[in-house]
């Protein structure tokens, strides 16, 4: 695995490279996207951009027209192109993983009888849900393997807020590169030898802090609501039973809190097996012993 670090501009990218960029708000994507775009124009490269939330299609035409000086006459002549997600993506209604890759694969050979050098493509996926995720990654998977023979690049543009450390480990699997925004800069990480590697710190640090977060909110709001059943018990009046009904509803959604609690210990139980955490000894305790700050092993005590 190799790394690199640029300060001042994205990093290059070269036709067949496959990258992803995990983002943690549109200030991010627009630092990314606006350059990348750039970096194809450079190239002779036809740009096309797939757009959605957190950057639509007007923010990032937008984001795009104060870097791109001409950015409408590129529009017009077919430079760039910048789509929603139900134009490309989500054409008829539903992802298609064989659609995608021929409709991605014809696109750059367009580009090439148009006169282009190649095609440089990028897609915001925040629109991905459980239903489309597993045929999502098989469409990467089939990108991963067939782009380096031609004159594309892509760059696919996943957000952490979404991405829990099992999707990360797989999107960074998927590609050949991985570019994360540090600061003023970008960190490059390239997956060719040892895909896994460069998330091992970012899976341990955010399971550890959703343990810790799902555990102390659970047992804020869980703490409050004792009291609460226990000065309706001790000053028994017409809302008593009204307060416990409302108790017992609030006390449900903390469950949930500590369902999601225990299931983060089960991915992160799932990792250590598998020996992702060795290099981390000191950041993650032993499967099995991450307790829930209320001394219960599963926190699900009855308010």
């Amino acid at each position: 695995m190799t790394e690199s670090y640029c300060p001042t501009d994205l990093p290059e990218i070269s036709w067949g490279t496959h990258a992803c960029l995990f983002y943690q708000n549109q200030h991010e994507i627009v630092k990314t996207l606006v350059p990348y775009v750039q970096s194809g124009l450079d190239q002779d490269a036809y740009c096309l951009c797939i757009a959605t939330e957190p950057l639509p299609v007007d923010s990032l035409r937008k984001a795009l027209a104060r870097r791109i000086k001409d950015l409408d006459r590129r529009l017009r002549r077919g430079e760039i192109e910048i789509l929603d997600i139900h134009d490309w993506y989500l054409r008829g209604g539903k992802f298609s993983c064989s659609t995608a890759l021929e409709n991605c694969l014809q696109k750059g050979l367009d580009a090439q009888e148009r006169g282009y050098e190649g095609m440089f493509i990028t897609g915001i996926l925040s629109w991905l849900t459980e239903a489309e995720w597993d045929a999502f990654m098989n469409y990467e998977t089939s990108v991963n393997r067939t782009i380096g023979d031609c004159r594309i690049a892509a760059l696919c543009d996943y957000s952490l807020e979404t991405c829990g450390p099992c999707e990360l480990l797989e999107v960074a699997s998927r590609h050949q590169v991985v570019i994360i925004r540090r600061d003023d800069g970008w960190q490059q990480i390239s997956m060719q030898d040892e895909p896994a590697s460069f998330i091992e710190q970012s899976v341990i640090d955010q399971l550890e802090t959703n343990i810790g977060q799902f555990a102390t909110l659970a047992d804020r709001i869980r703490h409050p609501l004792q009291m609460l059943m226990a000065i309706a018990d001790l000053h028994e009046s017409e809302h008593s039973e009204t307060i416990r009904k409302q108790v017992q509803s609030i006390n449900a959604v903390v469950r949930q809190l500590d369902a999601g609690w225990a299931d983060t210990r089960v991915v992160r139980e799932y990792l250590l097996n598998h020996d992702l955490a060795r290099s981390h000894p000191g950041s993650v305790r032993g499967a099995g012993s991450c307790l829930h700050p209320s001394g219960y092993p599963d926190s699900h005590q009855n308010s």
